[in-house]
């Protein structure tokens, strides 16, 4: 199952299954691909599988972020990182989640007398709010409510404000140096003084996209306004409490 939001800006779904696996179906996982960058969003059992069935590459996944520390939603986690490394990647990967997490992964590692050939930076999420950004990318997480602490994550594409128009910049004898700062809205001047208006040469950009997801939850009014501008939502949950009808 894929659903794209933009064509550089899509959701692969890995795992969407409940805390039992069942045939063809595997608990939470997702692949979220941002232009060049690969971002994997929980990581349960069968996530090794289910990369190698869409023929992912281990080595773009940069940044790993795990909603809380139920079973089905991170039991994967050290057999991807150690096929990470027996695959041997060096450069770094990123892994975010609850405090506790990085004491697991460390222990696994230790009793398997395992050491990575890889940096493992990790970054303890412990409250709502920005938690990566990146000049083509953010990410936020916000809590969910859940019987343990749990997050959701909200990740948003950064778009220049304008874009350029070639052929009219090429006709202006615009350099392609000056490029960026067109895309940010300035304008060009030339050696001779004349000013070229911004929007001679460039147009409104599309809007930012962003993907919101919601880790085991009820529904709240709260994560609600947190991911309402969202262009693509997805809202795990299980179970039918009867109170809340």
């Amino acid at each position: 199952m894929k659903d794209t939001i933009e064509a550089m800006f899509g959701v692969t779904i890995l795992g969407n299954n409940s805390a039992l696996p069942a045939y063809d179906r595997h608990p939470t996982a997702q692949l979220v691909t941002l232009n060049e960058q690969l971002f994997l969003i929980d990581c349960g059992e069968g996530t090794q599988m289910q990369i190698a069935r869409y023929r992912i590459r281990h080595s773009k996944i940069g940044h790993i972020f795990i909603s809380h520390l139920h079973g089905d939603h991170y039991f994967g986690l050290i057999g991807l990182i150690t096929s990470m490394g027996l695959l041997g990647r060096e450069h770094a990967l990123n892994l975010y989640g609850p405090p506790r997490l990085i004491d697991i992964i460390e222990l696994q590692l230790k009793v398997a007398d395992t050491t990575l050939p890889f940096p493992l930076l990790f970054h303890p999420i412990e409250k709502e709010g920005l938690i990566l950004d990146h000049p083509k990318y953010s990410v936020a997480c916000f809590e969910t409510s859940h019987r343990i602490p749990c997050w959701g994550f909200l990740i948003t594409e950064k778009r220049n404000p304008r874009k350029i128009l070639r052929e009219k910049v090429i006709e202006k004898g615009i350099p392609a140096a000056f490029y960026d700062h067109l895309k940010q809205g300035e304008d060009y001047v030339t050696k001779t003084g004349e000013v070229i208006p911004n929007d001679s040469v460039t147009s409104p950009n599309i809007p930012d996209s962003s993907y919101a997801f919601c880790a085991d939850t009820k529904y709240t009014e709260s994560i609600a306004t947190k991911v309402q501008n969202a262009n693509l939502l997805y809202h795990e949950t299980t179970y039918l409490n009867r109170s809340f009808q």
